[in-house]
């Protein structure tokens, strides 16, 4: 029998909630991985290894990939009783509940599922606190609560229940020179904090106002937060200052508020910020890229939609891509948008391939068939939180022109916006130009139609063709990634299965595949034009004579015409003219 560390034990007690964690300094709240609850994981061995480096770690769960909103109350309660009696007043139903390990007041956690936009500082028939959901995390039952010492303590062990309306109706009461301009705090954040502090100070308030008011700014615009201790700090310090006498001030005609001075250095990234940058992540490995823009480019009729399902396959079942490129993180659900399909031929689709299980619960669709029109920039965010979004075809949600930069530039804040609201990953599908069929080559240019502002905001692109337009059903498709950052990867076929299914035909990494063109497939009686191909481009110096030779050595002879017309298309003019 396996022996676990008490903090393991929690970890993985979380994990088998469906919850996703990450490690605090021991009796802390303070995070251990540069990015806080932004590295949380339901990985188990990534688990187990946290927690073997740091026995001690405390446990917390980051809210948004969990799926939570949690109802945290500081303050207004005495005991279970109170506790209890408020819960009834307000109307909240009972769910999983933790008692905190606040002292001297009775803190509770309440947790409810369907992630909302987090809110400071709320007020209740006599409790107050704040929802942690979208930007948050808690610390697991079990762990030490910093202040007091005391551990978090199962209160109710019940099943978890709906966020109630009476939570989404909460709103964040603003403190006076807390509000700013809602933007981070990136670097100087204790600079940012000390000076809103002031302006609280300013405005009459004591400490424990202050302070209250500070740590929510932290959590909501600290990137990342600071340590809880030192905003404590700051805000004790700000609660000393003596308050200013307001002069009277004579002014003719309407008063104009000077701007606060800026710290110019905040426009750009801190030195912390750039040593804690993380590096690439996949969903995918080597294909779907976390927290980026990809686009998946092909002329019409040349299995986009096809590849996208089987990507999309892949993201509910966590089986690997084509059997091949291994999911190593699963959304929260998958939104597919495919506004140029009706739903008849769109669900036949998803039988065969076998994704009808997943529809309504971690798989949501859109066609044609659907009742008005759902801009982008009306996606919610708790529909977005931890979500990939597949968006087939790109032009069907560009307002405008595909060839204006302006317009494009438009399209492009929407497909930002889907991301700062919460998607994890974007698949933007997109149509090739015309002449792509007949090109000996896929690059950016010919595989983006359009202008070139789409293709300057991906972070990736994968371009794909039929490698035998005449024979659709029995043709591979040929894929390259023709827009790389971070990572690299290497051109590779897949075919087509009766159950929609792609597959894989040769591991990239040791395989060397070539993208056929439409003069290759003419007369390939003997099936062996891709090798020719393939021996043509590796000998691409040779004159079209000495490949003639070695072709005919080779056992698979082609006219002199064949050789200069498939070196014409595989090198351009150039190469084409060769003696």
């Amino acid at each position: 029998m396996e022996l676990l560390g008490p903090s393991l034990q929690i970890a993985l007690n979380c994990l088998g909630s469906g919850w996703h964690v990450f490690p605090c300094w021991p009796r802390t709240k303070k995070p251990m991985t540069a990015h806080g609850w932004h590295d949380a994981s339901s990985d188990e061995a990534q688990v187990r290894a946290w927690w073997t480096k740091w026995p001690d770690a405390n446990v917390a769960i980051a809210c948004k990939p969990s799926h939570l909103a949690v109802l945290d109350c500081d303050h207004g309660l005495k005991n279970e009783q109170g506790f209890r009696d408020w819960r009834e007043r307000s109307g909240l139903p009972v769910t999983y509940t933790v008692r905190t390990g606040r002292r001297d007041d009775y803190g509770v956690q309440m947790y409810f599922s369907d992630v909302i936009p987090d809110v400071g500082e709320w007020t209740l028939n006599g409790g107050s606190g704040q929802v942690k959901s979208l930007g948050g995390y808690v610390m697991a039952a079990g762990c030490v609560h910093p202040d007091s010492g005391e551990t978090y303590e199962v209160l109710i062990h019940a099943p978890i229940a709906p966020t109630p309306d009476v939570v989404r109706a909460l709103k964040k009461a603003e403190a006076p020179g807390a509000k700013g301009d809602g933007g981070p705090f990136t670097a100087n954040r204790n600079i940012a904090l000390t000076s809103i502090a002031g302006k609280l100070r300013n405005a009459g308030l004591s400490k424990d106002a202050i302070e209250v008011a500070l740590l929510q700014v932290n959590a909501d615009r600290c990137v990342p937060p600071m340590d809880e201790a030192e905003v404590k700090e700051i805000a004790k310090h700000a609660a000393e200052w003596s308050i200013p006498q307001i002069e009277p001030i004579v002014t003719l005609g309407t008063p104009k508020e000077p701007e606060p001075p800026k710290d110019w250095r905040t426009d750009f990234h801190s030195r912390e910020e750039m040593e804690n940058a993380p590096p690439a992540a996949f969903l995918i490995d080597d294909w779907l890229m976390l927290d980026a823009i990809t686009a998946l480019a092909a002329p019409v009729a040349q299995r986009k939609s096809l590849i996208a399902l089987n990507v999309a396959h892949a993201l509910c079942t966590k089986e690997p891509l084509f059997d091949h490129f291994a999911v190593v993180q699963q959304p929260t659900r998958v939104l597919y948008l495919c506004p140029e399909m009706g739903i008849r031929s769109f669900t036949e689709r998803l039988r065969k391939i076998g994704l009808m299980p997943y529809v309504g619960n971690t798989l949501f669709c859109r066609t044609s068939s659907s009742g008005g029109e759902l801009a982008l920039d009306d996606m919610p965010p708790d529909a977005l939180s931890g979500s990939v979004v597949i968006i087939d075809t790109a032009v069907r949600y560009l307002k405008g022109d595909e060839n204006s930069s302006e317009h494009m530039r438009e399209f492009a804040k929407s497909i930002f916006r889907l991301m700062r609201d919460g998607a994890v990953s974007v698949l933007l599908l997109h149509h090739s130009a015309k002449g792509t069929k007949d090109s000996g080559e896929l690059t950016l240019e010919n595989a983006m139609r359009g202008s070139g502002e789409l293709g300057a905001f991906l972070s990736s692109c994968w371009a794909t063709r039929l490698q035998d337009p005449s024979e659709p059903y029995q043709s591979a498709s040929y894929v390259s990634n023709v827009k790389q950052r971070d990572f690299e990867s290497k051109p590779f076929e897949v075919t087509s299965g009766p159950d929609c299914r792609l597959h894989i035909v040769a591991d990239p990494e040791t395989a060397t595949v070539t993208l056929q063109t439409r003069s290759a497939f003419k007369s390939n009686k003997d099936g062996k034009d891709q090798a020719r191909v393939a021996l043509i481009k590796a000998n691409a110096k040779l004159s079209n004579a000495k490949l003639a030779a070695l072709l005919k050595e080779a056992g698979m002879p082609r006219s002199a015409e064949w050789i200069r017309q498939t070196k014409y298309e595989l090198l351009g003019a150039n190469g084409g003219m060769m003696p």
